[in-house]
């Protein structure tokens, strides 16, 4: 069998086969429509049983998209992975043409643990692009204010002046983002049933659906395990075990149900009395808190897997 990995940057996609044969074929792309299309038409001509990518920013995702779309099977491999893959295997170079290849012997070697990818509904790519608007939104939000509370010390008027003009801009195109998220989340029934939750507002349950991929929704300890709210031990021989948060997954999302945590303690009181048990065991308020974030999550694929199971027993698609 042939596998392929392709790195993917800006300017390039390069792309790396391996299959019996001792020398692996390495070719390279423009990162442009016409470079993703005469990748897609070499893959065809080659027909690799996997081919493997990893996330880099919004750079793949047009190649992702187009992989898809032609029934290619595709594998996202997490960063987090990949790295531990490299280090197993000692490797120290670091280049595109490296990872293409490195990708590719992951796909080799782990093709029978290997996902699919499969091109999510129009309605959560929409969703998952809003989320992300909106964060950068609200970040430059914080900057504006910031900067405004420093022009005020400074005293001047002008600068000031222009910074509320541009405050009210990001204000109003805030308001319009967070509309449209209500209005997708509304034709989304996993949204209405995940926010039946205390601590499970909008932003907790857009971040939620947009951010988990969809096969895992409903399954409660991967979906801990792909947010990075799962710890990782350490223990060698004397030396005393340290336990800590894997933190691989996707921070907004990890942000987001901190928030829900914060929310929860206050407001539901099973989530409040698991808080105070935690700091009566010595936690740190911060470690309670991600702990509620873990159970929160935990909690709403549960509502997702009892809300599929009744449309299973009603009959619905």
């Amino acid at each position: 069998m042939t596998f392929a990995g392709i790195d993917v940057s800006k300017p390039h996609l390069d792309l790396a086969l391996v299959s019996n044969s001792p020398k692996p074929t390495r070719l390279r792309f423009p990162n442009t429509p016409e470079g993703r299309k005469a990748l897609l038409a070499a893959l065809a001509h080659l027909r690799p049983a996997w081919v493997a990518l990893e996330p880099t920013g919004a750079y793949h995702l047009p190649l992702l998209k187009l992989l898809a779309e032609n029934r290619l099977q595709v594998a996202l491999v997490n960063p987090y992975h990949l790295a531990a893959f490299r280090k197993a295997k000692g490797e120290r170079q670091k280049t595109d043409r490296h990872d293409a290849l490195l990708l590719a012997r992951y796909a080799q070697v782990y093709h029978g643990e290997l996902r699919a990818y499969t091109l999510p509904p129009e309605a959560l790519r929409e969703l998952k692009a809003l989320v992300g608007y909106r964060e950068d939104l609200a970040g430059r939000e914080r900057a504006i204010l910031n900067q405004m509370e420093a022009v005020e010390w400074a005293g001047s008027g002008e600068v000031l002046a222009l910074l509320q003009k541009e405050l009210a801009c990001v204000k109003g195109l805030l308001g319009e983002v967070e509309a449209r998220i209500q209005a997708l989340l509304a034709t989304l029934p996993e949204a209405e049933a995940l926010m039946a939750l205390p601590g499970v507002g909008p932003q907790v349950a857009a971040a939620v659906l947009a951010l988990l991929p969809p096969e895992l929704w409903g399954r409660a300890k991967r979906a801990a395990s792909y947010a990075g709210l799962t710890p990782e031990r350490e223990e060698s021989g004397k030396r005393v075990e340290r336990s800590r948060l894997s933190k691989k997954g996707p921070p907004l999302l990890r942000r987001k149900l901190y928030m829900g945590a914060l929310v929860a303690v206050r407001h539901d009181p099973e989530m409040r009395a698991f808080y105070h048990r935690l700091l009566s065991r010595g936690k740190r308020k911060k470690q309670a808190l991600v702990a509620v974030a873990h159970k929160l999550l935990r909690r709403m694929m549960g509502r997702l897997r009892e809300y599929y199971a009744t449309q299973l027993d009603q009959g619905v698609a």
